[in-house]
């Protein structure tokens, strides 16, 4: 099948388009402060398409033909559109992978302590997040709760004595890491801002004596400052209170920091973005719905499937249960391959007739650190997807699938952009690498360009969602060879 496309053409109706597309994409990020929020975001709005959940524990010999979604543990999940046709005339996998998770704060398992009339939270540094953009920012403490089921099934499944899991998301702004003052570090501007991860990025929640004394809420206030150091209970206390639970159930919890700020539209033409975990979850959001879109226009003649993994984990190098060096990916497309009808030698036919893209943000030129910058590869906000290529394998394009996407792009009427590292400084990575690893499948490296990566508020263009989720709708049903 030769790739055919419908494309906006008319001036009004694109920006329209991208307009819609860029709205979606804040609403799914302010819906989405942790991985675990993004997954059942995620599903949701799959759920909402018509996509049905299957589960990993489950059968799946008699599956039909339809449109599915696969949770991953809390922060991951796989979603693909299965054919009609049989096992026998699969032709091959069209994957999009991608990762839920951003750099960010992660509260230590007995976080809470008391310093110098503080009540402050022991925090952990996940990932390569720039340590200087979490200061003086107002910050919104989420995540996940582990806990046991009361009498009445409170959580609205289970029975009593249950272990359950339930996401949190504390309603305001508790903390704020205080930077120091100028009066106290005269060269900061000049020799740069230090920041020791243990001792200078702890969060303050409140005052360990008198400061709320006689003010609304001093009651929850003197509870926090009554509690000794390390005490777990000041914040089982306040994820009970958001779930409706009983302190005494909860077992554990994992909550990390975020922006308080919401992710908005900016510039003088609204043409940027301002909006934390850019990184990844614009890539997240364009694959679900280049999925979504794809779905309605796959061909049951064309023995593709196009599938989207969502990995967990890849800002620490994805070795976990849940990301991308786990056997998630593999392990369900052998499964489709079987339910289909085919058998294990017809899997690896399909997977010798498969592609993947790895989408992954890329770095727009930025004007103030040019020299910072390959001077032949400087991709600009609003110039469409950027192909990315480095020679020591930190990125998995090679020039089959780079002129691949690049021909891709040419029929969706997308522009296309390349980007390479300067050969002096060393090269970040994606999934990409991982993946063409464990299955052998031609992959591109591919993202929207963006400033202030890993910031935890960072800065894209308006135009590029809309121009990714075209690309990569049209990926989903490329079935010529390369």
């Amino acid at each position: 099948m030769i790739l055919t496309m419908s494309t906006q053409t008319e001036p009004r109706a694109a920006a329209l388009s991208e307009a819609q597309t860029c709205a979606d994409l804040l609403a799914f990020i302010d819906a989405s402060p942790t991985p675990f929020h993004a997954v059942a975001s995620a599903a949701a709005r799959l759920a909402a398409s018509g996509f049905g959940e299957l589960r990993p524990a489950e059968s799946w010999a008699q599956l039909a033909p339809g449109r599915y979604f696969v949770p991953v543990g809390d922060g991951a999940l796989v979603a693909f559109v299965l054919p009609a046709a049989p096992g026998g005339t699969l032709r091959g996998f069209r994957i999009v992978g991608a990762h839920t998770d951003s750099p960010n704060l992660r509260l230590k398992p007995r976080a809470p302590y008391h310093k110098a009339g503080y009540l402050q939270l022991g925090v952990e540094v996940y990932g390569g997040a720039l340590l200087n953009s979490w200061l003086d920012r107002d910050l919104l403490l989420a995540g996940r709760v582990i806990y046991r089921n009361g009498r009445n099934g409170r959580n609205g499944r289970g029975k009593e004595g249950d272990v359950v899991r339930a996401l949190v998301r504390l309603p305001q702004p508790l903390v704020r890491v205080p930077q120091l003052a100028i009066h106290l570090d005269r060269e900061v501007n000049e020799k740069g801002l230090m920041l020791n991860r243990q001792e200078h990025l702890a969060p303050i929640i409140g005052l360990t004596g008198g400061g709320a004394a006689g003010l609304p809420g001093s009651s929850a206030g003197q509870r926090g400052r009554e509690r000794a150091a390390g005490d777990l209970g000041l914040l089982h206390e306040l994820c009970a209170q958001a779930l409706g639970i009983d302190e005494a159930a909860i077992l554990t919890t994992e909550l990390m920091l975020h922006d308080a700020q919401p992710a908005t539209r900016a510039g003088l033409a609204q043409e940027l973005v301002f909006a934390p975990r850019l990184d990844n979850l614009a890539m997240s959001h364009a694959a679900m719905l280049a999925l979504g879109r794809a779905a309605a226009q796959t061909d049951p003649d064309s023995g593709l499937i196009p599938l989207v993994a969502l990995f967990d984990h890849e800002e620490v190098g994805s070795n976990s249960a849940y990301g991308a060096q786990a056997p998630i990916l593999p392990t369900i497309l052998e499964r489709l391959v079987l339910a289909t009808g085919g058998d294990r030698e017809r899997y690896h036919q399909v997977i010798a007739g498969s592609l993947c893209v790895s989408a992954d943000m890329a770095h727009a030129a930025h004007p103030n650190y040019l020299d910072r910058h390959e001077a032949h590869h400087r991709p600009v906000l609003n110039g469409g997807p950027v192909i990315k290529s480095n020679a020591q394998q930190r990125y998995a394009t090679c020039a089959r699938t780079a002129a691949l996407f690049q021909e891709l792009c040419r029929r969706v009427e997308v522009p296309v952009q390349h980007y390479a590292h300067r050969t002096d400084l060393p090269c970040g990575s994606t999934i990409g690498p991982i993946t063409a690893t464990l299955l052998g499948i031609p992959t591109v490296d591919v993202g929207n360009p963006m400033l202030s990566m890993h910031s935890a508020r960072e800065l894209g263009g308006s135009a590029d969602p809309e121009l990714m989720t075209r690309a990569l709708t049209g990926f989903f049903s490329w079935s010529a060879a390369i």
